[in-house]
């Protein structure tokens, strides 16, 4: 039985890799896991495996020097390469250092594990004089799983703009059969509801649809269309890149058909518009993950071709967000208003075909919504699981119904929130009252005033304006006058002393505001007053 050691630092890597196939029935023993290169060393030193299993980018120490590392340590140890990273040029840069063989593990199926398994085991075996030679048969599937594998990487590479150019010629070669004067089309397939769906399946539910989702697309390409090569992205999405024909379309719809009976899921379909020479695929890709993206608006589980949705022109602005105005409606509690607010900034973005613009939007009610939560408790530990739970849950969204259903049902939870807090702190008011009587001469602030009764600033100025009908600065402001007023009646003091008395230290200020109050100076009042008394 040869040993195994796997070191990739995604705990889903590892167990996928470890659930995948059947090792013990190749002859091979998983007997450690490492989540980076320099516990992959140590498990390396101390286990002496016969295989190492890594993946390149890592935190601590990467795969690359690991590979080297492990080198210098056995010559003869059999190392697969496996990443996700795009750029095709690393795998080739790990072969020239020792590599024996490597995997995309975005398009990892098990077939593909047990066709190196079975080569490495080979090789293994006859340098251990255990057996012949592998068999020309398992050397072909060996080498067609590396060509396959290549290619995948190869078109990843290009799709995602990672891939320098020098290699277009050779991913040419490699898809020549997809030469037609129709063009070629790009399939972007992605599950809807991707992040329910990794919530709620097992690892080993979640790694078998990934694997057999690929499976599936590329059998229903084969039936349907020619010329058929795939590529994997994400979890939960594909690509395929086909000669455009006819039945591309109900091809997406099949895929969608069976993913959904194979699966309790939905998937939507972006299709390209035609193309021609793979130069172009960078384009195809972003076209067909952007219509895929239109689900926000058209809803999911459909085919969406490109050419037949674009993003209105429109010279007219987008809606504006003013969380202000959503604020007012929030603290004068009109849930009408608010419900009516949101759906006209959503509905803006819809008309418009603007994903940028409808996430844009999302972020913003999000962001005023866990602010305005801040100002309504001192309870950190309850805030902080609320907004963990408001982000959890808006992952979870992927049409613009969902969203709109959503923030309304959360506003309107707020502004129940909101009313409860004026009932309890409804108290809190005729306390900054009496606060701003008794310490008018003194600095006042809106931060002071909210230490002194333990709410917000922003609570605390929506509370008191809602409770008294207006804003805490202008109430100050009015008491702050009506006292000057007091004293040119009753006094012989200046105006300077007068604005030094009532909490107003710079006196030209205070004649600017006291003539904004009442119409005239303080001096010009003063004698209006001495001229009434005379009378």
């Amino acid at each position: 039985m040869y040993k195994v050691v796997i070191v990739d630092d995604e705990h889903l890597v590892r167990y996928g890799i470890k659930a995948m196939i059947d090792w013990e029935s190749i002859g091979f023993q998983v007997v450690g896991e490492a989540s980076n290169g320099r516990e992959g060393l140590q498990a390396f030193q101390e286990l002496a495996p016969d295989v190492l299993i890594t993946d390149i980018k890592m935190p601590v120490m990467d795969g690359m020097e690991l590979i080297a590392q492990v080198r210098m340590i056995d010559r003869d140890a059999k190392l697969i390469l496996l990443t996700c990273l795009e750029d095709f040029e690393y795998a080739q840069q790990a072969l020239r250092l020792g590599t024996t063989d490597y995997l995309i593990k975005s398009n990892m199926m098990p077939q593909d594990m047990e066709q190196v398994m079975h080569h490495l085991k080979g090789l293994l075996d006859e340098e251990r004089g255990m057996n012949d030679r592998p068999s020309a048969s398992s050397d072909a599937a060996a080498a067609e799983a590396r060509e396959a594998i290549a290619t995948d990487a190869l078109l990843l590479g290009l799709a995602h703009g990672t891939l320098s150019a020098g290699h277009l010629s050779e991913v040419m070669q490699r898809t020549s059969d997809l030469d037609s004067a129709e063009g070629v089309v790009l399939l972007h397939i992605e599950l809807d509801y991707i992040e329910k769906v990794c919530r709620q399946l097992p690892e080993q539910e979640l790694l078998e649809l990934h694997t057999g989702g690929a499976g599936l697309v590329r059998e229903i390409c084969l039936e349907k269309l020619n010329g058929v090569h795939s590529f994997s992205g994400r979890t939960g999405e594909w690509n395929v890149l086909v000669k455009h024909t006819e039945d591309v379309e109900s091809a997406g719809r099949e895929i969608i058909d069976r993913l959904s009976a194979a699966w309790p899921v939905s998937a939507t379909v972006g299709m390209s518009s035609a193309f021609h020479t793979l130069k172009e695929i960078r384009d195809a890709y972003l076209q067909a993950e952007q219509a895929c993206r239109l689900k926000l608006f058209l809803g999911c589980g459909s085919v969406i071709v490109a050419e037949a949705h674009h993003m209105k022109d429109t010279s007219q602005q987008p809606a504006p967000i003013t969380n202000k105005k959503l604020n007012e409606y929030l603290y004068s509690l009109d849930s009408d208003a608010m419900r009516t607010y949101i759906d006209h900034i959503f509905n803006d973005a819809e008309g418009r075909l603007d994903v940028e613009r409808a996430q844009l939007i999302s972020i913003e009610l999000l962001l005023n919504l866990t602010n305005m939560y801040a100002d309504l408790t001192h309870d950190h530990e309850w805030l902080y699981d609320r907004k963990k739970e408001l982000f959890d849950q808006i992952k979870e969204l992927e049409t613009l119904t969902d969203r709109k259903r959503w923030f309304v049902q959360v506003y309107e939870e707020l502004i129940m929130k909101v009313r409860s807090v004026y009932t309890s702190d409804q108290g809190s008011i005729p306390k900054v009252v009496a606060y701003i009587d008794q310490h008018y001469d003194q600095e006042l602030s809106l931060q002071i005033l909210s230490e002194h009764v333990h709410l917000s600033k922003n609570y605390l100025a929506n509370l008191f304006k809602k409770e008294t009908g207006e804003g805490v600065i202008d109430y100050i402001t009015r008491v702050r006058i009506d006292r000057a007023k007091s004293l040119l009646r009753g006094t012989e003091l200046r105006s300077g002393e007068i604005s030094q008395r009532v909490g107003i230290p710079d006196s030209k200020y205070f004649s600017k505001l006291f003539k904004k109050m009442t119409g005239v100076t303080p001096s010009e009042y003063r004698e209006a007053v001495h001229a009434a008394s005379h009378l």
